[in-house]
């Protein structure tokens, strides 16, 4: 044997992976009380606390979609069930059908997701963009505050987005599932 092999093996016994069913009782346990995670890949990611500049976006953008479909229809800050260990939280969502109960959703309830990207683009339009992609998710918006633009996915294929444009902050956005548009800035 190697000795490539056993430090591999050996870096694997220290990595703690868990299901999605293990997040889940971790964070009804308090585990997760003082800190704000998702599951990735089976591994605990701890995420940056939202500023106020993400906060101010995230409303403006929840209640601009409000205006364009039914409030229920309209998710913030809901967890995203993308298999047995990969669970993320979206900004905003807009779901084919208001959601019942108190539970994350799979991907098949969004029909948009949209991550606002203050200080987390790189992960955002790579890591994130793959597993919503990966999900089926059919559209994928990135609002990055940084450049003022929406990247804008569509049409999912085998982990990716098959399009994708940008659009700037002030230009008008259409809404997917419905005919109307909205505009970020």
């Amino acid at each position: 044997m190697n000795k490539s092999a056993v430090i591999l093996r050996t870096d694997q016994q220290t990595r703690a992976r868990f299901t999605t069913a293990e997040f889940l009782r971790m964070g009804e346990s308090g585990a997760f009380d003082d800190i704000k995670v998702e599951l990735v890949d089976g591994e605990l990611e701890r995420m940056n606390p939202p500023l106020t500049a993400h906060a101010a976006r995230q409303m403006q953008i929840g209640i601009r979609l409000s205006r364009l479909l039914p409030e229920a229809r309209i998710m913030g800050e809901i967890g995203v069930d993308l298999g047995n260990d990969t669970v993320l939280g979206c900004d905003v969502a807009v779901l084919r059908e208001p959601a019942e109960g108190n539970c994350l959703l799979i991907a098949d309830a969004f029909l948009l997701v949209i991550e606002v990207a203050e200080t987390s683009v790189a992960r955002d339009t790579t890591m994130k963009r793959f597993a919503y992609a990966g999900g089926g998710i059919p559209n994928y918006w990135v609002v990055d505050g940084n450049r003022s633009i929406v990247h804008v996915y569509a049409e999912p294929v085998e982990g990716d987005y098959t399009r994708f444009h940008s659009v700037g902050f002030g230009e008008p956005l259409a809404v997917p599932g419905t005919d109307g548009t909205i505009t970020i800035d």
